[in-house]
């Protein structure tokens, strides 16, 4: 008959002969016996109920590849295998890299067992503070160490024993009542958060710009707090006007919380509602609601991020009574049409782009030192440019005077130290001070998921790919849901030249929206990259026939059309592209993909040079994307990497 298991409650082991300091006994891997050299040993089933102690607790609930790599790592330690942990064994068994996994070239290995050691530190700080054993992965290695409390025995302790264990039980039976109480608080901190759009509750429904702003406001703050992972803009977006149950959502952008709210404005008044909770259980830990002047809005954003801190139990570093949310503007009407900027630029569309630069516009017309708003109008033109909507020329020097002048009003804003870093790179090809822009805006806001993504576009392009891979990584853990942050991993894996997992993560990408044409390009690219020109063409094609292709789709499928044996296709896009340019902008790179396609180097040089005369954004990518890999062995290509300042 099964014995039955008593519910025990676990103490921290106290010598007190020793100032009742914590005592701890270090442990290699396991033996039978719990022995290894004249240690005092653990056993081997305390190991592995500790084990899945951690894999059942919420701080692992939604960790499925950290959780793996614990599970593989410790289970092979207790057999005694522990000195086997070679990253490329780990990348192939626990990461599912292929044989030809290179760990010099995929930091998997070691980007996960960061993660892992600090997701094990988050839980023992919280969930596993009183754990009887304890796994850790020491620096530099991928073997677990584990550690146990030492529990003195001697007759001369008992009575400390049991006047202690009475007392735990009393305070542990007050604890059970405070927690079952209505609305008490979580004990263990949470420390990931998502903040879903905010709905329009107006009468006339006309407030959804107001309300993606009260959004992203509320992002921006919990973002700067030390120790809160904030997951970013795009990825709560993905759920704006959906009915979602708050755990899947939780399970989605793994995290453990989740805020929502509703705005209701009506003149100058204005009745915020939000509401905190739980996303492993939908239990709510806060709410509230907040009618005041319109004046106030920036007080309530304040009131709201202090709220959510004190329900998740994140301490604030810092100077005490430091302020989360910077009102920038005392100007309600700036304000307002800066917010109308924004939810223009957020659509990433021409028309979008061009409209969100009259707002910015009239915003820094009603409030000349208005720093947020210079910095919207440099994204407006930087973005314009990189499109491919607007001649880089033009656009790019707008962008830059515009940061600049966001960064002499406030040189703490991190993002106008993006805005800079993406022109300084792609338009000035000033690779090392738009790598001191990026470094700055993170340091200024690690949780800004833009300045990682972006970071690592400028990595890329030097040659950094491993650094880039991280950095992309990083951006993706903040934004989950980002189909650019998706893509652009992708096409890291495709500098690395590593077409088959670029066509896996381009594919993800695709199902998080099938309509995303610059997926579908990139997704050709990759197909290209092995050699599959039907299914490049394909993913071309169907690029093409979606909302938002530009002259950029036309050029990959004419150097398609060339590449697979079918010049006569590929003369009749040239053709295309030739007529286009007459009615609009049409980037020089377009033209110089085809030529590369058709083998003709002339006709290729000839546009590129063209497009280094106009500083397009793409020569970037000449050292770092496979489709000039036609050109390195030519003469001209070290000079025209020269130009860029990708060569010295």
């Amino acid at each position: 008959m099964a014995q039955a298991h008593t519910p025990i409650i676990s103490f921290p082991a106290r010598a007190l002969n020793e100032g009742n300091r914590r005592a701890w006994c270090t442990i290699g891997p396991v033996g039978p016996r719990g022995r290894k050299g004249g240690q005092a040993g653990v056993p081997a089933d305390s190991v592995g109920a500790e084990l899945e102690r951690i894999l059942r607790s919420e701080t692992f609930a939604h960790a499925e590849r950290l959780s793996r790599f614990l599970r593989f790592t410790v289970e092979h330690a207790i057999q005694g295998q522990a000195g086997q942990f070679k990253e490329y064994l780990l990348g192939v068994k626990v990461f599912d890299r292929g044989e030809s996994f290179d760990p010099r070239l995929d930091p998997v290995v070691r980007v996960e067992a960061h993660r892992l050691r600090f997701k094990l530190k988050q839980y023992y700080e919280n969930e596993g503070r009183d754990d009887p054993v304890h796994i850790e992965f020491p620096k530099g290695g991928y073997a677990p160490v584990f550690k146990s409390q030492a529990a003195p025995a001697s007759g001369r302790t008992q009575v400390w024993k049991m006047a202690t264990l009475a007392a735990a039980v009393l305070a542990a039976g007050a604890a059970i009542y405070w927690l079952a109480r209505p609305g008490a608080r979580p004990s263990a901190r949470l420390s990931s958060i998502a903040v879903l759009p905010f709905v329009d509750l107006s009468q006339e429904r006309d407030q959804e710009y107001f309300c993606d702003g009260i959004t992203d406001e509320l992002i921006n703050a919990l973002a700067k707090i030390e120790g809160l992972h904030v997951v970013s803009r795009t990825s709560v977006f993905q759920f704006k006007g959906k009915a979602s149950d708050v755990r899947k959502i939780g399970e989605q952008l793994n995290v453990e919380s989740v805020l929502e709210g509703s705005v209701r404005k009506a003149g100058h008044r204005l009745r915020i509602t939000a509401q905190l909770a739980k996303a492993a259980d939908g239990y709510h830990l806060w709410s509230g609601t907040y009618e005041r002047e319109m004046k106030d809005v920036f007080s309530i954003q304040e009131e709201i991020s202090r709220a959510i801190v004190s329900a998740l139990r994140v301490p604030l570093a810092g100077e005490p009574g430091r302020r989360l949310v910077e009102g920038a503007t005392a100007n309600l009407e700036a304000y307002n049409l800066y917010l109308k900027g924004r939810y223009n630029w957020n659509q990433r569309t021409q028309g979008g782009l061009n409209r969100s630069i009259g707002f910015f516009e009239q915003a820094i017309a009603a409030e000349p030192a208005y720093a947020a708003a210079w910095a919207g109008l440099a994204d407006s033109y930087a973005l314009l440019a990189s499109y491919g909507e607007s001649p880089p020329r033009e656009a790019m020097p707008k962008a830059k005077a515009a940061a600049e002048k966001a960064l002499q009003l406030d040189s703490t804003l991190a993002q106008a130290h993006v805005s800079l870093g993406f022109v300084r790179s792609f338009y000035d090809w000033d690779w090392k001070g738009a790598e001191r822009e990026y470094r700055r805006a993170i340091e200024l806001n690690p949780g800004y998921a833009t300045a990682h993504h972006w970071y690592s576009g400028c990595l890329r392009a030097m040659g950094r790919v491993d650094e880039a891979l991280a950095e992309i990584q990083r951006a993706q853990q903040l934004d989950p849901l980002s189909l650019a942050i998706g893509r652009d991993l992708g096409r890291a894996f495709r500098s690395r030249r590593q077409p088959e997992r670029a066509i896996e993560q381009f594919r993800k990408v695709l199902e998080l929206d099938p309509s995303f044409p610059s997926g579908y390009v990139h997704l050709g690219m990759a197909y290209e990259d092995q050699g599959s020109y039907q299914e490049a063409l394909a993913a071309f094609l169907k690029a093409r026939a979606l909302p938002g292709s530009n002259p950029l789709t036309t050029g990959a499928l004419g150097h398609c059309y060339a590449a697979s044996g079918q010049p006569e296709e590929a003369r009749k896009l040239l053709k295309e592209l030739e007529g286009l340019a007459r009615q609009r902008y049409v980037s020089a790179i377009s033209r110089a993909l085809i030529y590369i396609g058709l083998g003709e180097k002339d006709g290729a040089f000839q546009w590129l040079e063209k497009a280094c005369q106009e500083h397009d954004p793409w020569l970037g990518w000449l050292n770092a994307d496979p489709i000039f890999d036609r050109l390195r062995a030519d003469s001209r290509f070290p000079n025209l990497l020269k130009k860029v300042r990708l060569q010295k």
